[in-house]
């Protein structure tokens, strides 16, 4: 059974973290993110930030199959996070129902937009 059959049919929570260049961290998120599991996401994202020291943190929702508003709440506040504490943190790839979701919220484009305050860029390609 492939990652993504796992993941349709246990849709358990999961993170992963990554080193980018330029002192960058990717994030994969999946699963359900819900009330129960919300605190993990939160200690991985605010560790990233705040113990790691990131500049950019690229959370990848391409795996997520629900979110509820208390997950919604986590990525907002580890963005002002970020931030504040001179990082980044910006979603990317989110699943044909998260991202309509943050759509309808009007949320999408404000997450998915690096603020630039960190003054971080992704290195170029060759």
């Amino acid at each position: 059974m492939s990652p993504a059959d796992r993941f349709a049919v246990f849709p358990e929570f999961n993170v992963t973290v990554e080193p980018l260049p330029n002192q960058a961290l990717r994030v994969r998120v999946a699963g359900e993110v819900t009330l129960e599991n919300v605190g993990e996401l939160r200690s991985v994202l605010f560790r990233a930030v705040d113990d790691v020291r990131a500049r950019a943190v690229e959370v990848d929702l391409s795996l997520v199959t629900f979110i509820d508003s208390t997950g919604i709440g986590k990525l907002v506040s580890a963005r002002a996070h970020a931030v504040t504490n001179n990082s980044d943190l910006w979603i990317v790839n989110p699943s044909p129902g998260i991202r309509r979701v943050l759509s309808l919220l009007g949320l999408l484009e404000i997450l998915s937009t690096p603020t630039g305050t960190s003054g971080w860029a992704p290195p170029k390609s060759a």
